[in-house]
Formats: C-alpha cells, sequence, structure tokens
C-alpha cells in the first residue's frame, strides 16, 4: 500500500490525526488520486480554492456525499458508481455526466449544497437573510441568553463532559429557534446527531433511523401549520418562497432545506467549541489573557477555526476532462477538497502548523482567507451565525469559570468521517470563578 493510500480511511490513525498525511502530500503529491474510492485528493490552498471557483468545471452534486451515495436515489447512486471507472476503459462515452445533471437537478429543489448556479443562487438567496452579519447580531442577546441558561446547569463546576452539556445543545437550540421548532418538540431534535456523515461504515443508518422519520413527520406537520399561520421562523420563509419558475416550493423541498440547516447547523458549531475547549484546556496562561482582555476572543476564535476547522473537506465531481494545478483529471472523477489542508498550507499561513491566538487580533485578517466555512459560490451562509454562537460560547465560559482544565479521562477521540472533523467529547474540570 502506498504512503498516501489511507487518505480517505476512517481508521483511528488517520481520523484523529490527519495533518502529517496532509502535510506530507502538500509537499510531495497535492492532487494524488487515491485507490480505494478513486477519488482526486486535493491538499494546497491555492488548487483548492481554484477548484471551488471552477463551478462551470466541477458540480457539487454529490458535496456531502463522497463516494458514498449508495441509498440517496438512483441517480446518485449511479454518479458515484461511475465516479469508480474515471479515467480508466469502463468509463461511459464522454459528456456523460452531464447528462446525469440534467435528468437529476430538476428534482433537486430539496437541496442547497448538492446544486451549482443558477439554481444554487436562487436557494441560497431564499434563506440568506436569517445569517446576514446584521440579522445575527440583532439576535445576540437571545443567543447569548441561551447559552447562559445552558451554562447554569453546571456553573457549580466540577467534571462536565462538554460536548453533552453545552457544544451540542447551545447551537442546535439556536438552529430550532431560527427554524421555528416549537419547544415542546425540541428534545427530539436536540438528541439528533449527524455524527455518521461521510462515514462510509455508517452511511445509510440515518436515512432509515426511527428518530430520523419521526423528524420528517413533524416538519411535516410544522410546513402544514406555517401555510395556516405564517410566523416569523425559517419554516415560514420557505413555505412562502418560489422556485425559479414562480411556484411555490413543495413540501419535499421545504423539508430537505430544513434538514440541511438542522444537521449543519449544529454539527459544525459544535465542533468548533470543543476544539476550542481542547486547546484553552490546553493553554491556562492563554485563558487567563483572554479573561482579562476578552476583546481578544474574536481572534482566539478565528484561529481557532482556521487550526483545526469542523469540516475536512467536501466533494465536487469532474464535469468532463480537465486539470487540477497541471495534474489530469478525467470526466466524472470525484475530487474532494481539503478545507483543513489548505488552511494548515504555508505558503497561504506563516507558521500554519503553529496555533496562534494573535493572528487575527488587532483587526489584522492573518494571510489568506481560511477556508473553514468553504470558498466561492458555496460559502457557508451560516457562517455569521457559527462565528457569533462560537464567540459568545467563550465569552460566557470564561466569564463563569476561573479555570477550564481537561479532564485527565479524555482520550480525545474524533468522530469516523471523511467530512466532518470533531472531538466525540470532552472532558473539564470546572472551577467557578
Amino acid at each position: 500500500m502506498g504512503e498516501f493510500d489511507r487518505v480517505l480511511s476512517v481508521d483511528r490513525d488517520i481520523v484523529d490525526d490527519p495533518y502529517p498525511v496532509w502535510g506530507a502530500m502538500r509537499e510531495r503529491c497535492p492532487v494524488f488520486t487515491e485507490p480505494r474510492f478513486n477519488v482526486v485528493v486535493v491538499t494546497k490552498y491555492d488548487d483548492i480554492v481554484d477548484v471551488a471557483r471552477r463551478t462551470e468545471d466541477f458540480t457539487s452534486i454529490l458535496a456531502a456525499y463522497g463516494p458514498n451515495a449508495h441509498d440517496r436515489g438512483d441517480i446518485p447512486a449511479r454518479l458515484c458508481a461511475l465516479a469508480r471507472t474515471a479515467g480508466t476503459p469502463d468509463a461511459p462515452p464522454p459528456g456523460w455526466v452531464d447528462q446525469l445533471l440534467d435528468a437529476y437537478v430538476p428534482d433537486l429543489q430539496d437541496q442547497l449544497q448538492h446544486v451549482d448556479p443558477p439554481l444554487h443562487t436562487h436557494h441560497r438567496r431564499i434563506v440568506s437573510r436569517w445569517f446576514t452579519p446584521a440579522s445575527v447580531i440583532e439576535r445576540e442577546p437571545h443567543i447569548r441568553a441561551i447559552a447562559r441558561s445552558l451554562i447554569e446547569r453546571f456553573a457549580d463546576g466540577g467534571r462536565v463532559e462538554m460536548l453533552d452539556a453545552f457544544a451540542g445543545p447551545f447551537p442546535a437550540t439556536v438552529v430550532a429557534d431560527t427554524i421555528g421548532i416549537p419547544e415542546e418538540h425540541r428534545e427530539l431534535f436536540l438528541d439528533w446527531k449527524e455524527e455518521i456523515i461521510g462515514n462510509p461504515e455508517a452511511e445509510g443508518s440515518r436515512s432509515t433511523s426511527q428518530r430520523y422519520r419521526q423528524i420528517r413527520e413533524l416538519f411535516g406537520s410544522f410546513i402544514a401549520a406555517r401555510r395556516v399561520e405564517p410566523r416569523n421562523d425559517m419554516i415560514t420563509t420557505l413555505v412562502q418562497a418560489r422556485t425559479p419558475a414562480g411556484e411555490l416550493l413543495d413540501d419535499t423541498a421545504i423539508l430537505g432545506l430544513l434538514m440541511l440547516f438542522l444537521g449543519g447547523g449544529q454539527e459544525t458549531t459544535a465542533k468548533a467549541i470543543t476544539t476550542g475547549l481542547r486547546l484553552l484546556g490546553e493553554r491556562p496562561q492563554l485563558q487567563d489573557r483572554l479573561r482579562a482582555e476578552p476583546e481578544r476572543i474574536p481572534a482566539f476564535v478565528e484561529e481557532v477555526l482556521r487550526f483545526d476547522p469542523p469540516v475536512r473537506g467536501i466533494f465536487r465531481m469532474a464535469r468532463h476532462d480537465t486539470t487540477i494545478g497541471g495534474v489530469d483529471v478525467p470526466e466524472g472523477s470525484l475530487v474532494q477538497i481539503m478545507w483543513g489542508s489548505g488552511n494548515r498550507d504555508h505558503s497561504a499561513f506563516g507558521d500554519a502548523d503553529v496555533f496562534d491566538p494573535d493572528r487575527y487580533a488587532g483587526g489584522r485578517h492573518g494571510d489568506r482567507p481560511t477556508l473553514t466555512f468553504g470558498h466561492g459560490v458555496h460559502l457557508c451562509p451560516g457562517a455569521p451565525l457559527a462565528r457569533l454562537q462560537t464567540r459568545i460560547a467563550f465569552e460566557e465560559l470564561l466569564g463563569t469559570f476561573g479555570r477550564l482544565s481537561l479532564s485527565d479521562i479524555n482520550e480525545f477521540r474524533y468522530f469516523r468521517s471523511q467530512i466532518l472533523r470533531g472531538l466525540a467529547g470532552v472532558w473539564l474540570d470546572l472551577e467557578p470563578a
């Protein structure tokens, strides 16, 4: 087996620390076709940005599926299977990707991350009002109140597992509020975690789980209720939205978009918070500094997001024969652009493997834009909300506790995923201020 053949593996050594492998790949083969899934893995910053911008060459149709789309419908499964033949004698005749896309895209009214412009542009415009910087800042007092109410439950200190106690339920509650989930139903939604996203060994169990079915049924009832009685929430926004043809979105389209924001809105922020807690726990002096100078917390948050982002990378598919960084990429090739690797590229960030909480201090913008929330037309619309929640989390935790110490029972295991990156738990010994 070659040195980089396991780059997409969810084996424990790769999942827990992919950075050495990514670093070696950037140096020796920044565009590498791994053999198990026949995926072109892109690890250098400039190449990643290049692929993200070229929507005419690379479709996002399998963005969050990658090589594990077997249960996502007929055409995604066919695309996934045919991608493994890209560049081989078994590949279909030229033009097959666009032919399948033409057949499939009209059915993607319930997607955002899997469609390309102009449909993506339309969908993004529908939901963007909930994630503008001005809208997010307006909701800051309410979001801070949610954080404080959760922290009150363990304000006396002691040993606390922070993913379950705070990092998970905090963004989940914020997302539930934004979407418009009634309080009496939130427990079901707050318990729902998508830790299996991008895990080839577990993919498929989510869509058939009892909880998943219950959530879809409840969303259906909420959609019906908003058609009769609109409210100031995302469900109402989607119920009143129209397709590019001027028709109201149907329930399937609304449901798909709601499921996207329910899962994605929770996962990235929860993982950013737990990552930041580990980094803080390893740096007691930094805790003291941030308490004394809380205006430095936003720069700390930005460096957490750059240094160890909650998304490893997402997938694209070559629409025709093309190149990446001078390397030939056949039509139909699955391509994974590794956001996490790009954020550690020394050609883009000085001392990229060093965690520097002052990198973004004083209004500085570091070196290049981070890739944490993507790049180009698919830049995550929820990024302002995620940044705000993460900042509030650390402001409130540092203001409540005089010491956040890593417990000696931590194993620092990460979720097994080709797409997401985050701790499966982090235990802290908390001392009240």
